[in-house]
């Protein structure tokens, strides 16, 4: 019995997720589609109504961050998804730089990628949870036959695998931003300052993840 209200519960929790990060995902392509709609007009072509545009945008944008911030106290509060937990981590600073650029008019390159690198996120997280959905069913199926064997232990929010493909998501996309920024680095005119400022978010990054992926091998989220 103690066994079914637990998976009940993480049943429970699967599908508040998915449906938070699928809210979340829904209200950043909208911000990313009016990203797109003020990059499109050159800069000296843009007026005040362009610069209100993005300001309401950034108004958006951190609305967003605070569903980042509920679906990470609900991971949180979870305690064994490891890869999960910094890759909502991710999105929030994401997010919060997104914000920030967007109050600014910074509707560029990098702010469009940074943007996208949301989305990717948030895909790829939602497609975890639904895999890890579909696995309860047929758990479910085969339930009577486990009592019979003996009450397996308690499954974790996301398995292992789910957790180290993450991971691996997690650092290509530091390995893709990095080349992006560098690149912008090299064209005329570009903001030296907010490269490095860019630059020194992915490396605080890689920390994470490197650390991310050692508490998952030594299993010190169990």
């Amino acid at each position: 019995m103690l066994r079914q209200l637990r998976e009940e519960e993480r049943e429970l929790m699967l599908a508040a997720m998915e449906a938070r990060l699928q809210k979340i995902l829904a209200q950043q392509n909208r911000v990313y589609a009016g990203t797109l709609s003020i990059g499109q007009v050159p800069e000296k072509e843009r007026t005040s109504r362009h610069t209100a545009r993005a300001v309401q945008l950034s108004r958006e944008e951190s609305l967003i961050g605070l569903e980042v911030e509920k679906a990470i106290l609900l991971i949180t509060d979870e305690g064994s998804s490891v890869a999960f937990s910094e890759a909502l981590a991710e999105v929030r600073e994401d997010v919060q730089n997104v914000s920030y650029r967007l109050n600014r008019v910074q509707v560029d390159e990098l702010t469009q990628g940074i943007e996208k690198d949301i989305i990717s996120s948030l895909e790829e997280m939602i497609e975890a949870l639904q895999k890890e959905m579909d696995k309860s069913d047929e758990e479910k199926k085969k339930q009577q036959q486990q009592q019979q064997q003996g009450s397996p232990e308690d499954q974790a929010l996301i398995d292992m695998l789910a957790e180290i493909k993450m991971l691996r998501s997690l650092q290509l996309r530091v390995n893709n931003r990095t080349r992006r920024i560098e690149k912008l680095a090299l064209e005329e005119g570009a903001n030296q300052a907010d490269i490095q400022e860019q630059l020194q978010k992915l490396a605080n990054r890689q920390t994470r993840i490197q650390n991310a992926t050692y508490i998952l091998a030594t299993g010190k989220n169990k």
